[in-house]
């Protein structure tokens, strides 16, 4: 007998033959399947959020979902439901849509989360018609709830939002400040590993808030810079085109440094770059716009305006002084 999860898949997207219909009828006799077939399906209907940008691979992601949840049930009552989008051919998906829900509780408590794996960028769009573009390594989570009484979004790593006006708040939590967005356009990096969480506001308005202080609030063409060991915010006047330039694979640098260069081109390539001596990751900085589409094309415009050379090795690149 299939599992009772692929025997809900079959149902749900309407594949189901007739001797797969007549043991659903027979399996919804039983009020705890009625439950776990309602709970799986408010799953199914969230992941057609993203079905107008991705092809979500529902099958693969929910046979996905009956493996883990097969594997679990008899020592754990709490499940991790995945969705996957299947956008390239990597392990289950190149962008994942998770959602945690309690078993026992209702629906209603369900978390969605889209993220990125390294080198990919993808297009959101929230259930209020709000467009978040995702960069490499990134994650933006909110509650199946969103745009109820809310509009409040997680986010880590990079993202660029185009937020559809409201009457409800729309906010961005990136672990250190909040943001709160009254319909506009702005860029956020908040990756972990970077010292500084920037936010560059496009169009429209929006306000910081961080704990203890007074709202920040930001006018088109300013970026905010917060620095994560000082706690403090600087705030200074850019061209805001540059800062999501990303979004049509385009990057601007301005004075930036190699080491952040770096981090930016190991997200992006799925590389792993190394200098030697380490010095030089903060000695040399850049200004100037790449079209990014190779990383050693970018790695060559670099050694011919400097005294840098690389050698590379599978996915390593050394780069150090000629």
């Amino acid at each position: 007998m299939k599992a009772i999860y692929e025997l809900f898949l079959a149902i749900l997207s309407d594949s189901a033959s007739d001797e797969e219909r007549t043991l659903f009828q027979k399996e919804m006799t039983q009020p705890e399947n009625q439950a776990l077939f309602e709970k799986v399906k408010a799953i199914w209907n969230e992941s057609s959020n993203l079905q107008g940008y991705h092809k979500v691979d529902q099958k693969r992601a929910f046979a996905e979902l009956n493996r883990k949840l097969e594997a679990k049930k008899r020592d754990r009552k709490r499940f991790f439901l995945t969705s996957g989008i299947s956008v390239a051919a990597s392990v289950l998906l190149m962008i994942g849509l998770f959602t945690w829900i309690q078993f026992g509780n209702t629906p209603q408590n369900a978390v969605i989360a889209v993220q990125t794996e390294l080198g990919n960028r993808t297009l959101v769009y929230l259930p209020d018609s709000t467009k978040v573009w995702l960069n490499s390594l990134s994650q933006l989570s909110y509650s199946n709830t969103f745009g109820k009484d809310s509009r409040e979004v997680k986010l880590t790593g990079e993202g660029f939002f185009e937020v559809t006006h409201s009457d409800v708040p729309f906010v961005v939590d990136v672990k250190d400040f909040q943001i709160k967005v009254y319909g506009t356009k702005f860029n956020v990096s908040a990756y972990k590993e970077d010292p500084e969480v920037l936010t560059v506001l496009q169009q429209g308005s929006i306000g910081i808030n961080s704990p203890g202080m007074k709202e920040i609030k930001l006018e088109p063409g300013q970026m905010a810079t917060f620095q994560k060991k000082k706690k403090q915010f600087l705030l200074a006047e850019v061209n805001p085109g540059e800062y999501s330039s990303w979004t049509s694979n385009k990057m601007y640098l301005h004075e930036e440094d190699m080491g952040s260069l770096a981090r930016k081109l190991e997200r992006k390539f799925n590389v792993d770059i190394e200098f030697y001596p380490e010095s030089i990751a903060q000695e040399i900085h850049y200004s100037g716009v790449f079209d990014v589409e190779n990383v050693e094309e970018i790695l060559d415009a670099i050694s011919l305006a400097s005294e840098l050379n690389y050698k590379k090795e599978g996915n390593h690149y050394l780069i150090k002084r000629n």
